[in-house]
């Protein structure tokens, strides 16, 4: 990358935030929703184009971003709170870094283990209201004004907006939903009144998260910490909508990803190779001058960032296993865990998915398909506006990204395609072997324990 020669810190602070379910639906990715603050901070970062998480729930994502390990290695093949947190013998950054002597910090919500079992020093989640977006700067910005500076810190930030499940709050908090005939619909999904209306809640949680976001990086200008701190924005995976949270697609894989380097550096590069988020973990131990676990099968992108050489990925791997859906009650409890084996490879103008179960779910419908008149069309619940089809999903795709970015058009049967789908295939089975992927030897892995929040949590009843 083109740009000046970065300041090399010792040993830098790391800000990392990460909020739920947003993919790239954020103004500086090209999307017409209200981002300023985002889009400020991407003129001042570098951003990549092309970043994609490796296992396409919540909690499975994250553990891959916190280890550095494919989910089915780590054990994240599940969501926490449904029975398959992170096992405490697994490592992470917070491990790794805690052990190069940096203060290891936590605000707001996380995913990857019950809450308050992650290891961090200091732990400030205490209570269901601590993931709002607003408690979590504030709280955050508490610590970082009251603790000793003698020690770098890594400051991990999560906030649930602007997940499904706060969108509720439109009202109450945002300032009402963004208008409908302001309402951006992705062009693979269908203009239905009830995506309009579902997709205006959503933007304005973006909208609060956004704000935050730009509370905290004021703040962290007003401690001096700017010119100091790596900060790093990012999210779980793509946003909550049909053919996006929870499949392989490109839509439901797709990640966020800024990051600010202390002496503005690139600052507004863009980046357009391949990352995954098991990068993270030896990129921001690279950073920190800490040891990088020679195990990990992730690839420091640091050398992007400091001036050095660097071979971009030429594949990825992503998988999918379970995904607890269908909540009843609104208790942890209640959610149907459903077992759907996929995986998939990556490059960068093709992406191959194989299914193993094709008859888990129906090949979802793209917007062009739905006859008119279909049942759904006045819904007024985004959940319910789009007609549930029969056919059953083919066992494998193949999209031609590169020409078509919104995956419309299966070419996996197309004699001209047969050599890609062949190498892209091979590729697959070889990395399922290498890892021991239980797919391959029909197991179905049992989940660690009942689903619940762990028996520490809240911590203030």
């Amino acid at each position: 990358m083109k740009g000046k020669n970065p300041v090399k810190l010792q040993r830098p602070n790391i800000l990392y935030f990460i909020c739920h379910d947003i993919g790239r639906h954020m103004g500086c990715y090209g999307v017409p929703v209200e981002t300023p603050n985002l889009d400020a901070f991407a003129a001042g970062s570098v951003r990549f184009a092309n970043a994609f998480c490796n296992s396409a729930a919540c909690t499975p994502s994250r553990v891959c971003a916190m280890t550095g390990q494919y989910a089915h290695v780590s054990g994240g093949v599940g969501l926490a709170h449904i029975g398959w947190p992170l096992a405490e013998s697994e490592r992470t950054i917070v491990d790794y870094l805690k052990d190069a002597g940096y203060e290891t910090i936590h605000s707001g919500t996380e995913h990857e283990r019950h809450p308050q079992a992650n290891r961090y020093e200091v732990d400030i989640q205490e209570d269901w209201e601590d993931s709002n977006a607003e408690i979590a700067v504030n709280k955050a910005l508490d610590c970082l004004t009251k603790r000793d500076r003698s020690r770098p810190f890594y400051l991990n930030i999560g906030t649930q907006q602007p997940h499904a499940s706060s969108w509720s709050h439109a009202d109450e908090l945002y300032g009402g939903s963004v208008a409908p005939e302001d309402v951006y619909i992705p062009p693979y999904l269908p203009d239905r009144p009830g995506l309009r209306k579902g997709f205006g809640q959503f933007q304005a949680a973006i909208r609060y998260m956004d704000r935050h976001f730009g509370r905290l990086m004021d703040g962290l200008k007003r401690l001096g910490h700017d010119r100091d701190t790596i900060v790093v924005f990012t999210t779980d995976h793509g946003i909550a909508a049909p053919r996006s949270k929870s499949t392989l697609y490109d839509r439901g894989v797709e990640i966020a990803l800024l990051i600010r380097l202390p002496d503005g550096s690139f600052a507004g590069t863009e980046v357009r190779h391949l990352i995954q988020n098991i990068d993270f973990v030896p990129t921001l131990l690279a950073a920190a001058g800490a040891p990088v676990p020679g195990h990990l099968p992730g690839k420091s992108f640091w050398p992007l960032l400091n001036g050095g050489p660097y071979t971009p990925h030429d594949h990825i791997f992503i998988e999918r296993n379970f995904h607890g859906e269908r909540r009843v009650w609104g208790n942890a409890r209640d959610y149907v865990d459903r077992y759907d084996p996929v995986r998939a490879i990556r490059t960068p103008a093709f992406h191959y998915i194989r299914y193993f179960d094709p008859t888990v779910k129906c090949r979802p419908w793209l917007p062009f398909e739905i006859p008119p008149g279909a049942p759904g069309e006045e819904q007024e619940h985004w959940e319910f506006c789009i007609p549930q089809p029969r056919e059953p999903r083919p066992e494998e795709e193949l999209f031609h990204v590169a020409q078509d970015p919104q995956e419309f058009v299966n070419v996996a049967a197309r004699p001209e395609f047969r050599q890609v789908k062949a190498d892209l295939s091979r590729k697959l089975d070889e990395w399922m072997k290498s890892t021991d992927d239980f797919v391959l030897r029909g197991d179905v892995p049992k989940r660690y324990e009942q689903p619940g929040w762990g028996p520490n949590w809240p911590v203030r009843k």
